[in-house]
């Protein structure tokens, strides 16, 4: 009609064409992995001894459990007062259990090790029908929460967090709970969710707070029941491995709401010495 506009598309934001791209990636390794590196690296990993632990595998693990990111969502509301990012993170990890859980149903792919375990007698076939390998949750997780994160940190730490994620699935695999198919699939899956969670909440969260102490008071409460509830519905082992790495995982949300200050107070150090 004369007089309006012609309708046109949206335009694609760089973090959103880079999104895409990785998504389609990522499945496209997921397929590779399943016909040819599967098998080649389970059969690997088998005839590895196996390693000890130590607090930087543990630290790893604990990143990839959806409990720990609720943990840290609450500690980074805590430390910094902002309630955007956290919130996301949180609407990211419901979207996840959404999607992964029924998946994980419907391709009902035994665990490696409970196929290992299956070969060598060491238990019955019932076992495989209590956990499902595909796609990794663990990974979903973890990509999600870091691909919300990237959106509102500098560069260098959002690479920083995604090396975290790929770290917290090769040990997924290390430890024989998943195939590299499941870490590739779990990874799309991830960003995906991610990515739509900052899609819905684009408009219907434009506020960004800082210095609520109200906030602040909340997320700590929080914090302490979660570790309450860890403390209380978890194994005493469960308990001391999340109290271990509860700290540095603490001080790496410190460092990362913080890193921004710094960069400018040595901006300007540099600047006034100029």
């Amino acid at each position: 009609m004369i007089g309006k506009k012609p309708l046109s598309m949206p335009k694609l934001r760089r973090a959103d064409v880079v999104s895409l791209i990785a998504i389609v990636v990522l499945g496209v390794a997921a397929v590779f992995s399943y016909f040819f590196l599967d098998r080649c690296v389970v059969s690997w990993l088998c005839r590895r001894p196996p390693q000890p632990r130590n607090l930087w595998l543990d630290t790893l693990s604990q990143l990839g459990k959806a409990g720990t990111l609720v943990w840290l969502s609450l500690c980074w509301i805590w430390v910094t007062g902002r309630l955007r990012p956290a919130v996301i993170i949180l609407v990211a990890l419901a979207i996840v259990a959404a999607f992964v859980f029924p998946l994980k149903v419907i391709v009902q792919r035994p665990r490696p090790q409970d196929i290992v375990k299956l070969h060598s007698r060491a238990t019955d076939r019932n076992v495989l029908i209590r956990s499902w390998s595909f796609p990794s949750g663990d990974t979903a997780d973890v990509f999600a929460a870091t691909t919300v994160l990237a959106g509102f940190i500098a560069w260098p730490l959002a690479v920083v967090t995604f090396v975290a994620g790929c770290g917290v699935g090769l040990l997924r695999i290390a430890v024989l709970a998943h195939y590299p198919s499941d870490i590739c699939a779990g990874a799309a899956v991830g960003i995906f969710c991610g990515w739509l969670a900052l899609q819905i909440t684009r408009h219907r969260l434009p506020f960004e707070q800082r210095g609520f102490d109200w906030c602040r008071v909340v997320a700590f409460s929080g914090v302490i029941l979660v570790t309450l509830a860890v403390g209380l519905f978890q194994t005493t082992d469960k308990l001391l491995i999340f109290l271990e790495t509860a700290s540095v995982l603490f001080a790496g949300i410190y460092l990362i709401a913080n890193a921004g200050n710094w960069l400018k107070l040595l901006r300007q150090h540099k600047i006034g010495r100029n």
